[in-house]
Order: structure tokens, then sequence, then C-alpha cells
């Protein structure tokens, strides 16, 4: 049994290689970054969970045989609650809904009164009302998660630039998201991170607030983008023995919330008419959906990294000028394997 290793001796050993300095401290954040990843993984989680009550809600209105999500897009806006409301309240009537439908919604009179017209069961009627006081009770916390959210940026702001002068409030162009924070996110962002992130195709205010919470604005802790990405896990593990190469399928481990980020701002733009949605879907024909989603979170995160470390602003490229580069590229390459297949066969 001496022989054996045991998760103590493997303590030892790795307590004994830091002590002479062969090892890399692990990324910790200091109390301010630390502070505000923690809230904004809480506001998450009450965003999660106030999903969860929507889809609920969605559930019993469905099993009564009232088909409100097949009128309006969002059951949680101003039409949908105020439906919601009035069953609540007590209505039963199909023809007094009409009141609460927007004049803009497509379906016909007909129609929006036959999906109005419900089988009303005591159960599902109460599980709507609990659902509903749950979803309302949830947005109140997310609203009092914003305010601490909010303090916590201009606390970090004074730490990180204590010196800056103040700035003029400024607001994104890009559309807002119906789970966006109640306060201007873009220009904390930018006052934070010196840059305009939120310049990046596919980067909302959530993804940048999220990615700011977990990597901070110091990104030297990572030397260069590919020690950054791989910290992402959004590049190949290549696992090579006896100088042959295994394996380069990513590692299986849990994406951290910055990954996550990343990885949904790259399905964002996939349908987009940039650079990005080009190479996105380049990468989409070549290996599947998962494999063009990594492959362009890794150039967002490589842009996000260039941004934040030399504090230089988003420059896109063209799309003409870089599907000609990448043309120009393939033709090189072919005109390469010609060569080489002409000097095989003489």
């Amino acid at each position: 049994m001496c022989g054996r290793k045991n998760d103590e001796d493997d303590a030892r050993w790795i307590q004994k290689l830091h002590s002479c300095g062969l090892l890399r401290s692990s990324y910790l954040p200091d109390d301010e970054h630390e502070a505000l990843r923690t809230l904004v993984r809480h506001r998450k989680a009450l965003v999660k969970d106030r999903s969860r009550c929507v889809f609920r809600m969605q559930k019993a209105l469905e099993l009564m045989n009232v088909k409100v999500h097949t009128l309006l897009r969002d059951i949680t806006g101003k039409a949908g609650l105020a439906i919601i409301e009035a069953i609540l309240r007590g209505e039963r009537t199909a023809e007094n809904f009409l009141a609460c439908v927007h004049f803009k919604v497509k379906a016909d009179r007909a129609t929006i009164l036959k999906s109005l017209q419900g089988n009303w069961r005591e159960e599902q009627l109460y599980l709507l009302e609990d659902c509903y006081m749950n979803y309302q009770y949830l947005t109140q916390r997310i609203a009092s998660c914003d305010v601490a959210i909010e303090r916590q940026l201009e606390h970090y702001h004074r730490e990180i630039r204590p010196e800056a002068a103040p700035e003029r409030e400024a607001t994104s162009t890009k559309r807002a998201n119906r789970n966006k924070p109640s306060f201007n996110t873009y220009s904390y962002l930018k006052k934070v991170l010196g840059v305009d992130v939120m310049a990046i195709y596919g980067i909302s205010d959530i993804a940048a607030l999220e990615i700011l919470s977990e990597t901070g604005t110091d990104m030297s802790k990572w030397e260069t983008a590919k020690h950054f990405v791989s910290w992402l896990n959004l590049c190949p593990n290549n696992k090579i023995s006896g100088g042959k190469l295994i394996s380069s399928t990513l590692m299986k481990k849990k994406p951290n919330p910055a990954s996550h980020a990343f990885r949904n701002a790259a399905n964002a733009v996939q349908r987009s008419d940039n650079w990005l949605g080009d190479y996105f879907r380049r990468m989409k024909a070549k290996g599947g959906n998962k494999y063009a989603t990594v492959a362009t979170a890794n150039k967002l995160a490589t842009i996000y990294y260039k941004m934040v470390s030399c504090q230089q602003e988003f420059r896109p490229v063209e799309l003409a000028a870089y599907q000609k580069k990448y043309k120009q590229a393939k033709i090189m390459y072919l005109e390469r394997r010609l060569h080489e297949l002409k000097k095989e066969a003489a």
C-alpha cells in the first residue's frame, strides 16, 4: 500500500513544486472584481429562475387550451400579462379578452376568440397564479440586483481608474434585450474597460457584462490571446504522444460563464451580413454548427483580448475585402497543391 498513489501524496508533491516556483499561479480575481462576479452570477441565476416561471405559465395555459403563445411572441409582454391578470381576476369570456390584445397582433378576430376559449381547470388556474406571483417576485429581485451591480460597477471604476475624468453618458445603438439590466450598461462598460467592446458583432450588453465580471480588466493575467482562448476552452486540445497527434477535440470540461457568453455571441452572428457571419457559415459547412460556434467564439475572444489589452477600438473588416482575401488564399493553396502533384507525377 505504501507505493499506491493518493490525494495526500499528490498535495505534498504539488506543494513542493509550487515552493520551487515550478507552477504558475491560478487566475484569482481581486476583491472588487470578485464582488462584481458574484452579483452578476446571482443575477443570471435569477433570470434563469424567472424563465422557468414563464415556461410553467405557458404550460398551464396550454393545458387549459388557452393558446396565447400562438398569438403573442412573448407572453410576458404587455398584452400577455394583461391576459394573464384578467384570467386571475376571474374573467372567462373570450370576447372580454379582446381589450387586452394589441392592435398590431396579426391574427384575425375569429382566431383570437378561438385561442382564448379555455376549459379553466382549477388546478391549472392555481399553478398559473402561483407561477405569476413567483414571476413578479423574481422581477423585483432582478431589479434590486441591478441596483447592487450598478453600485459595484461604480466602485470598480473608481478602484481601477481613480484619476479618470467624468464622461458623458453614452448609449448603445444595438437593440435592447428583454433581460437587459435596468441601468445604462453600455456607459459603465466603456468607462471600466476603456474601449467599446459592444461594438464587436454579437456582443450584447449582458454578454459584455458577464465577460467583464469573469475576466476583469487586466488581460496581462494571460500572456497572449492564445492563452486566453485556451482558458475559455475555445481551442483544440492537441494530445500528442510520441510525436503523433492522438486527438484534437475540445476538453470535456464545463465552460465557464465567459466562454458561454462568447459562444452565445457566436451564435448571434451566424445570419448577420458581416465577415464574422460569413466565417461562421463557412465553418458550419465544414464541420457543423458546434464546430462553427467554437471557431467563431475563438475569433470573438481574440478580438476582445486585443481590444482590452491594447486599448484599441474595434475595426471591422469589409465583407467584400474579407471574401476576396479568402478566395485568393484558397487559389494560392490549390496552386501549391497542383505544383506538388506535378512534381510527384514527374
